[in-house]
């Protein structure tokens, strides 16, 4: 029996500080989950509450017939879909709003290579944010949370050969969104390379 097995068998068993256990174990993971779909920090921290409050009322009919870990994940990616709605306007905001509050270098360090570096960052979070929520789920789970395609694709509920569609319809829409901000960053870098070699 494997460790989340046995603290499942034994919260079922009446020993409720097993379920403490489980939390500890996958508290950390489950509001990174939540970060990456949403965007939204606060957002994470209280959408991780209402999934573990959904395992404890849950768990004692948990069968086993799949691993504790894909259940949890496919409760928490539930939840996050059903507060898409609400918060992507709210997320979106949030992150045009990041470099205008102070997490920008400041002026006495500001460089462009350093607000490159950040835009580029911010871009490609918002883009993230932007796909289709089946395409973001595909990516968030492959690509930040380093699940093999089979796991994410059991989480999903979909076939390896619907994941793979998904992360490439993702990736080409991903590169199409972000092209024109790298072709700037490279047309950048090649000005400064020229520049630093015209003084040589």
């Amino acid at each position: 029996m494997d460790a989340d097995r046995d603290l499942i068998q034994r919260f079922k068993d009446g020993d409720l500080s097993s379920f403490d256990e489980l939390v500890s174990r996958y508290h950390r993971r489950v509001i990174n989950l939540i970060y990456r779909f949403t965007g939204n920090s606060q957002s994470a921290e209280d959408l991780a509450q209402e999934v573990f409050l959904k395992v404890y009322r849950g768990i004692c009919g948990f069968q086993g017939r799949c691993k504790f870990f894909t259940w949890l994940y496919q409760i928490t990616l539930n939840l996050c879909l059903r507060e898409r709605k609400r918060l992507l306007q709210k997320q979106v905001d949030s992150l045009d709003d990041a470099m205008d509050n102070g997490n920008t270098p400041s002026s006495g360090d500001f460089t462009q290579e350093a607000f490159q570096k950040n835009e580029l960052s911010r871009l490609v979070r918002k883009a993230v944010l932007s796909l289709p929520s089946e395409q973001r789920m595909a990516v968030i789970l492959c690509k930040y949370h380093d699940l093999s395609y089979e796991e994410a694709a059991e989480i999903l509920g979909i076939s390896l050969t619907a994941l793979k569609s998904r992360l490439h319809r993702a990736k080409l829409a991903l590169k199409d969104t972000l092209a024109p901000y790298i072709s700037e960053v490279k047309d950048y870098e090649l000005q400064a390379s020229a520049g630093t070699s015209s003084r040589l």
